[in-house]
C-alpha cells in the first residue's frame, strides 16, 4: 500500500479555488519536496526560524518597544495576522498553511520605528543617489520600500543554505508577498534596483505581477493585516490613553457601536477589560462580514486561476463594514498616529536613523572608507569585490583595490579551535597570527 504524504490529506479540505499544496510547486532555486510538510508548511517554518523574523520583535508597530512591554510590536502584529488570516482560510476553504506563511513574511522588510522610519529611509536614500550618482527619481517612485525589502530579505538576504541565497520560498508564498497591499502599503520596485539590476528587475515583474489580482490566499492576509492593525492599534491607544471610551462615543460607527451592544456599555471600574472586550468583539464581528461578504462573491469560482484573472479582489468587506472600517482608521490617523507624544517619538526616530545613514555612507565610495568598517564583514567582502582582486596571506587575508593598496586586513581563527580556546587566547593576550594550531 502507497504511503500517503501529507499534502494529500490537506487537499481535501481545499475549495476548487484555493491555491493547491500538491503537483509542481515552483522554487526559484531547484528544491525537492519536504517528506512530512507542504511547501507550505516548510516556507512558514523556514521566516518563522529566520533572523529578520526574530528582529521584528523590537520594531514598533505603533508605540516604541521602551514605552512598554504590553504594547504591540511587529512581532505579534505579525502573530495576530497569522491568526486572523487562519480563521478566514479555515471558513472560505483557503490554503491555509499559504496564508500563515505570508502572514509570518509581510513585515519583514519593515525597518525600525514603524512607517515613519520607513518614509525616513526612502528621504535620505533619495538624496543619497540624487547628491552621488545623479539618480532621480520620477513621480511616486520610491527609493527604498518594505514590501520588496521583504521579498529581497527571504529571497537574497537571509544566509541559511549553502547553495542559495535567501529562504528559497514558493513561488506562491513569494507572489503573494509581492501583492501585499493595503492602505499604508502599495507594492512597487524601487527605482535604484530597476536601475541597477534591470534584467532582475523586469524577472520579478514578469513573474509575480502579471496576472490581474493576486491568490485568494493573498487577498486574505491583505484584509487580516487590516484588521488586525485597526483593531489593535486601537487597543493600545486606549490602554496608553491616547483615546478614551468617551472619544469613541464621538463617532457614529455601526462597528463600534455593534461592538458595544454586545458588551452592554461601558465597563467604569475596569477601563483595560473593556478595551479588550471591545476589541474581541470588534474582531469577531469584522471576521464574520467578511467571510459572509466573500463566500457571495466565490460563488462560480472553480480555480484559483479565475480567481487571480477576476477583474476585482473577491475578499471583502460588505459595503457598510468597509465604509466602518474605514472610518475607524481615519480616527486612528486623525487621534493616534499624529497624537503629539507620537509625533515627537516619530522625529527622534528620524534623527536616529538619519545619523546612522551618514555615518554608514559618509564616505564608503572612497578606498579605506572609515564607513565601511562599521558594516558588517558580508557587505564589506561585497564592496571589495566590486573594486578589485584579493590577495590570501599567510596572517590572514587581505584585499587589494584598483590601486593595490590594502582596503582591510582580518585574521580568520583557525578553523578546529574551539570559541572558547579563542576567547582565552584574546583575554589572556596570546594574540597570535590567526594560523597557529
Amino acid at each position: 500500500m502507497k504511503e500517503s504524504h501529507p499534502c494529500d490529506r490537506l487537499e481535501s479540505f481545499l475549495a476548487p479555488y484555493a491555491v493547491r499544496c500538491t503537483g509542481d510547486i515552483s522554487h526559484e532555486h531547484p528544491t525537492n519536496h519536504p517528506k512530512f510538510r507542504s511547501f507550505f508548511q516548510q516556507d512558514k517554518d523556514r521566516v518563522l526560524h529566520s533572523e529578520a523574523f526574530r528582529r521584528l520583535g523590537y520594531k514598533t508597530q505603533v508605540f516604541v518597544v521602551h514605552e512598554g512591554d504590553f504594547y504591540r510590536t511587529r512581532l505579534t502584529h505579525s502573530l495576530e495576522v497569522s491568526q486572523v488570516s487562519r480563521s478566514l482560510a479555515v471558513a472560505l476553504g483557503a490554503n491555509e498553511d499559504l496564508c500563515e506563511a505570508v502572514s509570518y513574511a509581510h513585515d519583514l522588510g519593515h525597518p525600525p520605528f514603524g512607517h515613519r522610519g520607513e518614509d525616513a529611509l526612502n528621504d535620505l536614500f533619495v538624496d543619497a543617489l540624487e547628491r552621488k550618482a545623479g539618480l532621480k527619481p520620477k513621480h511616486g517612485e520610491k527609493a527604498f520600500e518594505q514590501n520588496f525589502q521583504s521579498y529581497r530579505i527571504v529571497s537574497e538576504l537571509e544566509k541559511r543554505y549553502p547553495d542559495f541565497p535567501g529562504l528559497n520560498l514558493s513561488v506562491p508564498t513569494l507572489k503573494a508577498l509581492r501583492r501585499h497591499e493595503t492602505a499604508f502599503d502599495r507594492p512597487t520596485i524601487p527605482y535604484p534596483y530597476e536601475k541597477a539590476e534591470p534584467a532582475r528587475a523586469k524577472e520579478i515583474e514578469d513573474l509575480y505581477f502579471r496576472s490581474k489580482n493576486p491568490s485568494l490566499e493573498a487577498q486574505i492576509v491583505n484584509l487580516s493585516d487590516q484588521i488586525a492593525w485597526v483593531t489593535h492599534d486601537l487597543e493600545d491607544a486606549l490602554r496608553v490613553r491616547f483615546l478614551s471610551a468617551e472619544d469613541l462615543s464621538e463617532l457614529d460607527n455601526f462597528l463600534l457601536r455593534e461592538a458595544k451592544k454586545r458588551i452592554g456599555g461601558e465597563n467604569r471600574r475596569d477601563r483595560i477589560l473593556w478595551g479588550r472586550l471591545l476589541i474581541r468583539n470588534m474582531i469577531d464581528i469584522l471576521i464574520t462580514d467578511l467571510v459572509a461578504e466573500t463566500s457571495k462573491n466565490l460563488t462560480g469560482f472553480k480555480s484559483p486561476e479565475e480567481i487571480e484573472g477576476s477583474e476585482k479582489l473577491v475578499v471583502a468587506f460588505s459595503p457598510a463594514m468597509n465604509d466602518a472600517v474605514t472610518q475607524v482608521r481615519d480616527f486612528l490617523f486623525d487621534r493616534v498616529y499624529t497624537h503629539p507624544i507620537a509625533e515627537r517619538m516619530s522625529s527622534k526616530a528620524s534623527l536616529i536613523l538619519e545619523r546612522i545613514f551618514l555615518a554608514l555612507t559618509k564616505d564608503i565610495e572612497n578606498e579605506g572608507s572609515n564607513s565601511m568598517k562599521l558594516l558588517p564583514y558580508a557587505t564589506q567582502e561585497f564592496r571589495e569585490g566590486l573594486l578589485g582582486p584579493r590577495e590570501e596571506t599567510a596572517g590572514g587575508r587581505r584585499f587589494y583595490g584598483r590601486h593595490d593598496r590594502p582596503l582591510r586586513q582580518r585574521v580568520l581563527p583557525h578553523p578546529l579551535r574551539t570559541r572558547r580556546e579563542r576567547h582565552h587566547e584574546f583575554v589572556l593576550g596570546g594574540g597570535g597570527d590567526g594560523n597557529n594550531g
